[in-house]
């Protein structure tokens, strides 16, 4: 039978959605196979000499026959290939996003993720990733072929049908994701500043404790915009109050800069929500047209020009969101994604 060891830099407890997809995925690989969690450095992307010597002496220590590693992508594809040969046992990477397609990147560390994660990429036994897209950008940018990567799509959050706001209120614009460079909340935010004539209120619900500098700058573009009584801050939920959010609103927004998959778009259709999205990778994938709207990445008027014309046409806000309503009913289930993951580890280790 095969041992599963998953590492991840911090254990399971980051709020962002590659460790939702963790904390989901085990506890249905425990039921299929022997899994262990094994914690790496919290300094991934960036591990200093000390955390790789750390997370090569962390693996080693769980190395043993019949194992297959399942390495997060935020460590795997900042290893070393010497730590990555060093691994006796078969290793299986899960990238969620290429880490040298992150746009909060210099041109300096962009090279290096490019070196980096194209090496250990060569090294994996199989590549599990969550969309066609991530699968497609594997292959373009590091030569990955088709017949080492598996898709396991998340599966998604689900709830209460949302019913839109009562008549006569504001209409309730949510967006949820983790305040991050790549989320793109300060353009949300000047999209919502050109559309302030209208009627509607906001809540971003995410964690604030990652990046304080980008906090700082989003609630100084929304005192520019001058916003202040418009959008609300929620800070990060449990699935429960997130579910509830959704189900509150008329309308999901989220003006990334590029998503391996878009977790909360899935999530916010699933809820019956329309949707106004930017950002490349598998946004457009994700976001099907009859659903929503998808602008280019950082594209403040375009975001600004799809919440005006759904804010303004009531019509059109209800097909949108009978439309992200289906499509949400049809979204995978977290044991669908397990079974394929099982899959590609259970191979690895043949």
């Amino acid at each position: 039978m095969t041992r599963c060891v998953f590492a991840i830099p911090g254990g399971l407890e980051g709020p962002a959605g590659g460790y939702v997809y963790a904390r989901k995925v085990l506890p249905l690989l425990a039921a299929r196979m022997e899994t262990q969690i094994c914690p790496l450095p919290a300094g991934f992307p960036f591990p200093s000499d000390a955390e790789l010597q750390e997370t090569a002496r962390a693996l080693s220590s769980a190395d043993r026959p019949g194992t297959a590693f399942l390495i997060d992508g935020l460590a795997f594809g900042a290893m070393p290939a010497d730590l990555i040969l060093g691994i006796r046992s078969p290793a299986v990477a899960l990238i969620h996003h290429p880490l040298a397609l992150d746009g909060d990147l210099s041109a300096a560390e962009r090279a290096r993720f490019f070196s980096l994660e194209g090496a250990a990429l060569a090294l994996a036994r199989s590549v599990i990733v969550p969309s066609p897209a991530t699968a497609r950008e594997l292959a373009w940018h590091f030569g990955v072929p088709a017949e080492k990567i598996a898709i396991a799509e998340p599966g998604i959050l689900r709830g209460r049908r949302a019913l839109g706001s009562p008549p006569g209120e504001p209409l309730h614009i949510v967006s949820v994701g983790t305040l991050t460079p790549r989320k793109g909340f300060d353009v949300l935010v000047r999209a919502m500043g050109e559309v302030r004539a209208l009627a509607w209120r906001a809540t971003i619900a995410g964690s604030l404790d990652v990046a304080p500098a980008t906090v700082a700058e989003v609630q100084q573009e929304i005192a520019a915009c001058g916003l202040n009584d418009r959008v609300r801050f929620a800070g990060q939920l449990d699935e429960a109050a997130v579910s509830a959010l959704y189900s509150s609103a008329d309308i999901f927004a989220l003006a990334s800069y590029y998503e391996g998959y878009g977790m909360a778009f899935a999530e916010a259709m699933a809820h019956g929500l329309p949707i106004v999205a930017s950002g490349s990778g598998a946004v457009a994938g994700t976001v099907p047209v009859e659903a929503g709207f998808v602008c280019a990445p950082g594209d403040a008027g375009a975001i600004a020009a799809a919440l005006r014309t759904l804010l303004s046409d009531a019509a059109l806000r209800r097909a949108k969101a009978e439309a992200a309503w289906q499509h949400g009913q049809t979204l995978p289930a977290w044991p669908a994604t397990a079974a394929i993951i099982a899959g590609a580890l259970e191979r690895a280790a043949s």
